[in-house]
């Protein structure tokens, strides 16, 4: 099986769910019409929260995060095949499949009532966005450092796309708080976090055509008998 199927789910079932359920939540007058990554008029919680998009947004999110669970541990083992041994395969393996974990936090408690239930929300859907784009971004980093022949197989202009997206969710992050204090009466917030997510997720349909390109392949089978 190539496993780049399974980054391509990692990219197109979740940025699916957030379009999906906002046209939805806007098409039976629950939150407003508009582009959200432009204009920001409702969140991405704001638009799954409520029958029947919730229903959906459970239904896509909670098997993704399974599978975000399934490429972390290949992105390890495909970093280990181009040659790179260090301990950092390890953090990024490790952060990745944490931040999956919190999504399935978020997703569970998604829509309920009560603090401790909007406390557990707001980590969840905090650390699976900062573990998951750190993960991305230590990723990068290491792809970076590969030597050129391993490059070379990858595609120089995919790895530079790759450190691009990550750059471009670490600027999302560091102009969201002083751009809130400069225009307070833009939902500054919404559109970072509608923008952030797709990133975030196209990164994952950056890595299904790295590994398309260097062929790496899921196995599974028994040692042969001695």
């Amino acid at each position: 099986m190539r496993a780049s199927w399974i980054a391509l789910l990692c990219w197109t079932v979740p940025t699916l769910a957030v379009v999906i359920t906002y046209a939805i939540s806007a098409a039976t007058g629950q939150v407003p019409t508009c582009f959200p990554f432009v204009e920001g008029c409702t969140s991405i919680s704001g638009a799954a929260r409520r029958d029947p998009s919730i229903h959906l947004f459970r239904a896509m999110m909670l098997p993704t995060a399974s599978v975000m669970v399934a490429y972390w541990i290949l992105a390890r083992a495909w970093l280990d095949q181009l040659g790179e041994h260090g301990r950092s395969r390890n953090w990024i393996a490790g952060l990745g499949i944490v931040g999956a974990l919190f999504l399935v936090l978020y997703v569970v408690f998604l829509g309920t009532d009560g603090q401790a239930y909007e406390l557990m929300r707001r980590y969840g859907v905090t650390v699976y966005f900062a573990f998951t784009a750190l993960a991305q971004l230590l990723l990068s980093a290491r792809l970076r450092r590969l030597p050129a022949p391993a490059q070379g197989r990858i595609g120089v202009g995919l790895v530079r796309a790759k450190v691009g997206f990550g750059a471009a969710m670490l600027m999302l992050g560091l102009v969201n708080v002083p751009a809130k204090n400069f225009f307070p009466e833009l939902p500054v917030d919404n559109m970072a976090a509608w923008n952030f997510a797709l990133l975030m997720h196209g990164y994952f349909g950056l890595t299904a055509l790295a590994w398309g390109r260097t062929g790496y392949h899921i196995s599974a089978g028994l040692p042969p008998v001695r």
